[in-house]
């Protein structure tokens, strides 16, 4: 007897099934008793999509293969996964295969011992909407005991609006018809997921007493997938303003995130002030707050975005300021940025803890819609006053490729503007102290680490309207403009000790110290910038024969 006649005799005689199923979510072989178990031959079944079965059997099957197909494999990987419902393999080339095996009439209680083992979600809702089943995996999703849920409303677990939604639906499965969809869905407890449901029937005769309801959890994929649709659909309109497609933006992020506040800040010095806020809350835009009492503070300090669940329980949140006077639990946050400046903060946040964390799909979404913000801000009609804000020449100014300063070129524009008002100003050539010992000792890599640590570091100490260039190797000069010599002194003193009293931590986690020597020189009424810079670089020589890691003032320059 060959193997294709004997193969043949064991399915008909075991009442088995195997439905192979493309990627594309078709059925494309069929062999064994699907007469008895589907109710057509082999042939009638190929081409169909799996969905369109209506034996309960079946749609678990569908949906448990779903399930699985879901994870990542890589390419020509196989799995297999079996329980008391069926057999569910993974082949090489993509597809799957279901194996269903049961007699022609399948009893009730065979059904709810089997959905019990399943890794999706089964419900059985009678014809008052009322739960008789519901699997472990309906448990432990809901958070409610089998026992507390049997016998309850489905109006219970449903918020009043989503029960609204499926209960037309309801009527549509009672009334004997198969219903698949897929929606966004709340829960009593304020949850909101997007859920890919199906409801089969159950008739006992011509009457329908039920219906299965078949539920799995998709909200993380559509929700990206709506996301990602309204960030594109939102900045490409022309017809609204900057400040509706921001706040479209905060409603539709709020949405997928389950969050209750979302905000866009404009960050100026040491104040956040609020630029728009949704939904409707206390915070309006124009609420100045100090950005060392938010969680943006923590953020921009983390510089990347910084989330957390449950903020009383975090040893980083607990004891600050936001959560001692707002009580937020849940915040995701990251910074908008304009040509390469800090601008703002995008965040959202809630008094109500997530029950799960922010996965790194949601973290990317983030960082997505804070470049639709950064892309609306940038062609808003402020962006001029914008502009100015962050530097006068931002459009002009070329920058140094490692460090991110301004290099020579984009400082001599800006001095030959001060220049040009009689602007008064003072000049400071820095050098770092024993730079070749750094790079002979730790390598050009660690250098040139120590040149943007430096670079960070002096920025830090700037005001607004002055500037800092890297003019080549490790010297730097700063331009300090309404600034005499004396005061110019106090300032890079301050600079030398910031800088001394910081560390580099190299990546085998060792830590570097560097110090500079300065000197200073004031601009002379008149003269050429060349001649000032070339007097601080005299006094920078005097501080390096001085013995270094101090600031020398050139005396020789003309009185202001």
């Amino acid at each position: 007897m060959s193997q294709p006649d004997w193969w043949r005799e064991v399915l008909e005689l075991s009442h088995s099934a195997y439905l192979r199923i493309s990627p594309k979510q078709r059925i494309c072989d069929a062999v064994g008793d699907t007469q008895a178990l589907l109710g057509c031959e082999p042939d009638e079944l190929i081409g169909l999509a799996p969905r369109a079965l209506t034996d309960i059997r079946a749609q678990l099957g569908v949906a448990v293969s779903e399930n699985l197909a879901r994870r990542q494999v890589r390419p020509g990987e196989t799995w297999g996964f079996e329980d008391g419902a069926g057999c569910y393999y993974g082949l090489s080339d993509g597809s799957a295969v279901i194996k269903l095996t049961a007699s022609p009439h399948v009893d009730r209680g065979i059904v709810e011992r089997l959905a019990d083992q399943l890794p999706v979600m089964v419900a059985y809702v009678d014809r008052e909407g009322y739960f008789r089943l519901n699997n472990q995996a309906y448990v432990d999703f809901i958070g409610i005991s089998r026992e507390a849920l049997y016998g309850q409303p489905v109006s219970s677990v449903l918020d009043a609006n989503s029960f609204e939604k499926v209960w037309p639906r309801f009527l549509q499965a009672f009334s004997g018809q198969e219903v698949n969809y897929e929606d966004q869905l709340s829960l009593q407890d304020g949850r909101t997921f997007y859920f890919q449901v199906k409801y089969v029937p159950d008739f006992m005769g011509q009457d329908v007493i039920g219906f299965y309801a078949i539920i799995q959890d998709v909200s993380e994929h559509r929700s990206m997938i709506q996301l990602l649709r309204d960030i594109h659909t939102s900045v490409n309109r022309t017809d609204i303003s900057a400040s509706e497609i921001i706040e479209r933006l905060l409603n539709d992020t709020l949405s997928t995130l389950s969050l209750d506040i979302g905000l866009v800040s404009r960050i100026i010095d040491d104040q956040y002030i609020v630029k728009w806020a949704a939904p409707d809350v206390d915070i309006t835009p124009g609420d100045t707050f100090a950005l060392g009492n938010t969680y943006c503070r923590l953020m921009l300090d983390a510089q990347d975005v910084f989330h957390t669940i449950q903020a009383g329980r975090d040893e980083r949140i607990s004891g600050h300021p936001c959560y001692q006077q707002l009580g937020l639990e849940s915040y995701i946050g990251i910074a908008l940025r304009l040509n390469g400046k800090v601008w703002g903060t995008l965040n959202f946040s809630s008094p109500r803890p997530r029950h799960h964390p922010f996965t790194e799909m949601e973290i990317e979404l983030i960082r997505l819609v804070a470049d639709a913000v950064e892309r609306v801000i940038t062609h808003e009609a402020e962006i001029e006053q914008v502009r100015q804000e962050l530097d006068v020449m931002a459009d002009k100014a070329s920058r140094d490729y490692l460090t991110g300063l301004p290099n020579r070129s984009s400082l001599d524009q800006h001095v030959a503007a001060l220049i040009s008002r009689d602007d008064l100003f003072s000049t400071a050539m820095i050098d770092i102290d024993h730079f070749k010992q750094v790079n002979d000792t730790y390598g050009h890599d660690v250098g040139d680490t120590a040149l943007q640590w430096l670079s960070g570091r002096l920025s830090e100490c700037l005001r607004g309207g002055d500037i800092a260039a890297r003019t080549g190797g490790e010297e730097f000069v700063i331009v300090m403009q309404q600034t005499t010599l004396q005061a110019a002194e106090i300032a890079m003193e301050r600079i030398r000790q910031h800088v001394k009293t910081g560390t580099i931590t190299l990546p085998d986690g060792r830590e570097l110290c560097i110090t500079i020597s300065s000197g200073l020189s004031l601009h002379a009424k008149g003269e050429p910038f060349s001649d000032t810079l070339k007097r601080a670089d005299t006094a920078l020589y005097a501080a390096k024969r001085a013995g270094r890691d101090r600031v020398c003032i050139d005396e020789a320059g003309g009185d202001r």
